[in-house]
C-alpha cells in the first residue's frame, strides 16, 4: 500500500472517529430524551410531535442546497495554494446559498403545514406550533460550516457542534418530563436545538478559517469571477437534488406511514427506524470523511490509490455488516421497548428489517463521494430517481397490505436497488482507469507519466 493510500485511511478513520463520538453522544443522550418525551406526552402526542419535526427536517433537506460539497470540490484548491480572494468568493457564494435555502424552505414549510397538516395526521389544535417551529427550517442547515470543518480537517469541531444540541435538547426534554409539559413545549426544544447547533458551528466555522487560513478580506455579497469555479451552480444544484431524493427516501415514508397507520405507528415506524440507522451510523459517518480524502487523490491522479482505498472501505462495511445483525437480535427489541415505555409485538423482525435498509446503505457510503469527486454525480442522481419513483408507491402498497413490517420492507427493496445503481458505474470507472493491478513501477505510489490516464472533468457529468 503507497503513503496516500495509508495517509488517507488513516485521515478518514480518524475523522470518522471524531464524528461517531460526537453521534454516539447523541444517540445516548436520545435514548434518555425521547424516553422522556414519550412519557411526558403519551405515545399519540409524542407521534405528533416526531411528525412534526420529521416533517420540518424533510422540508429543509429539501429545500436546502448542500452547500459544503462545492465549498471542498472548489475551495480546496484555492485555500490550499493560498488564493484567498478566490476562495473568499466561493466561500459566500456557499454562505449565500445556505441563507436563501433556509428562507426558501420556511416559506415552503409553513404553507405545507397550512395545506396537508390534517391529511398528514396531526390535530387541528396542534397546526398553530407546528406552523410555528416551521421557523426553525431557516436555521437547520449549517452546511457552509460542515465545509470548513472538513477542508481543514477539524472534524473534531463537529463533534462539538453535535455535544451542543444533544445537551440541549436531553437538558430540556428531562425539564419537560419533570414538569408534565405538553407539546407546544417540546417543539420549543427541539427548535432550540437547532438555534443552538447553528450560533454553534457558524462561530465555530469562523474561528477556524482564522485559525487556518489567517484573515480573509470577505463580503457576503461579492459575487464570484470568470473562472473562480466554472460550473458550480450545476454541480451545487445536482447534489443537492441528490441530497433531496435522499431525503424523500429517509423522512417522507415516516410521514406516509403516519398518514395511513396515525400518529402511534408512525413513532413505532420512526424509532425503530432511529434505533437500526443508529446501530449503522458508525459506519454511515465515514462519507463525510471520504470526499475531502477522494479530492486529494484525484488532485494527484493517483486512481489506483482511489480504487485500493473504495476496495478496502467495502470489505471492513461487509465484516461490519455482519455485527450489527448480531447487535440488532440482541439488543434491538429490548430499545425500542425502552424508548417508547410499551412492548410492540413484532419489535425484534422490525428493526431487523430496518437494519437491513441501514446496511444496504452502507454499501453507497464509498460509492456516493467517488462518483461526486470524478464528475458522475449524475449517476448518483440517476439512482436517487429511480429509488424515489420505486418506494414511495412501494411503501404506500406495502404499509396498506403487511403495515409496519411491509413499510420497512419497501425501505430493504430501494436500498437494494440504489446500490446496485452506483456499484455499476464505479466498477466501469475502475476497469477504464485503474484495470488489474497497480504497476509495480508505482508502488511508491508516484505514477509514471506514460501509465496516467486522462484527468475526468470536475463537471457533474449531466
Amino acid at each position: 500500500m503507497s503513503t496516500s493510500e495509508r495517509d488517507a485511511l488513516k485521515r478518514i478513520f480518524g475523522n470518522t472517529g471524531f464524528l461517531i463520538a460526537g453521534r454516539a453522544t447523541n444517540a445516548i443522550c436520545s435514548f434518555v430524551y425521547i424516553a422522556w418525551a414519550v412519557r411526558a406526552l403519551g405515545l399519540s402526542q409524542f407521534g405528533v410531535l416526531m411528525l412534526v419535526t420529521t416533517f420540518g427536517a424533510a422540508v429543509s433537506q429539501a429545500t436546502h442546497l448542500l452547500s459544503w460539497q462545492p465549498l471542498l470540490h472548489y475551495g480546496t484548491d484555492p485555500f490550499t495554494n493560498g488564493r484567498k480572494a478566490q476562495f473568499s468568493r466561493v466561500l459566500a457564494f456557499c454562505i449565500r446559498a445556505d441563507y436563501i435555502s433556509g428562507g426558501v424552505g420556511w416559506l415552503v414549510g409553513t404553507l405545507g403545514v397550512a395545506l396537508f397538516g390534517t391529511y398528514m395526521g396531526w390535530p387541528a389544535a396542534d397546526q398553530g406550533a407546528a406552523c410555528a417551529y416551521m421557523l426553525t427550517i431557516a436555521f437547520m442547515n449549517t452546511s457552509w460550516s460542515a465545509g470548513v470543518f472538513r477542508l481543514c480537517n477539524s472534524f473534531w469541531l463537529t463533534m462539538l457542534t453535535d455535544l451542543s444540541g444533544a445537551l440541549v435538547r436531553t437538558v430540556g426534554s428531562g425539564i419537560g418530563f419533570m414538569y408534565h409539559m405538553g407539546l407546544d413545549y417540546y417543539l420549543l426544544v427541539w427548535s432550540m436545538t437547532q438555534l443552538i447547533m447553528f450560533l454553534s458551528s457558524t462561530w465555530l466555522g469562523w474561528m477556524q478559517l482564522r485559525h487556518t487560513g489567517g484573515t480573509l478580506r470577505f463580503s457576503l455579497f461579492t459575487p464570484l469571477k470568470t473562472g473562480d469555479a466554472p460550473g458550480i451552480w450545476r454541480f451545487t444544484l445536482s447534489t443537492s437534488c441528490n441530497h433531496l431524493l435522499g431525503s424523500v427516501f429517509n423522512q417522507f415514508g415516516t410521514l406516509l406511514v403516519g398518514g395511513i397507520l396515525g400518529p402511534a405507528d408512525a413513532a413505532v415506524y420512526r424509532v425503530s427506524r432511529q434505533i437500526g440507522e443508529g446501530i449503522a451510523k458508525p459506519a454511515q459517518l465515514m462519507m463525510p470523511a471520504l470526499y475531502p480524502e477522494f479530492i486529494r487523490l484525484r488532485e494527484e491522479q493517483d486512481w489506483y490509490g482511489i480504487k485500493r482505498v473504495t476496495i478496502k472501505l467495502f470489505l471492513m462495511i461487509g465484516g461490519f455488516s455482519v455485527l450489527l445483525m448480531g447487535v440488532a437480535m440482541a439488543v434491538g427489541n429490548i430499545l425500542l421497548t425502552w424508548m417508547l415505555h410499551v412492548h410492540w409485538h413484532g419489535g425484534r423482525s422490525l428493526i431487523m428489517l430496518m437494519l437491513g435498509s441501514a446496511i444496504l446503505g452502507l454499501g453507497v457510503v464509498p460509492l456516493e463521494p467517488l462518483l461526486t469527486v470524478i464528475g458522475q454525480v449524475s449517476q448518483v442522481l440517476k439512482g436517487r430517481i429511480i429509488v424515489t419513483l420505486t418506494y414511495l408507491p412501494l411503501v404506500y402498497g406495502m404499509t396498506m397490505a403487511w403495515h409496519l413490517e411491509g413499510a420497512a420492507a419497501a425501505a430493504d427493496v430501494a436500498g437494494l436497488i440504489m446500490l446496485a445503481v452506483c456499484l455499476r458505474p464505479v466498477v466501469a470507472w475502475f476497469r477504464r482507469m485503474a484495470p488489474g493491478r497497480r504497476p509495480t513501477a508505482t508502488a511508491t505510489g508516484d505514477v509514471p507519466p506514460a501509465t496516467v490516464p486522462s484527468v475526468p472533468e470536475k463537471s457533474t457529468g449531466m
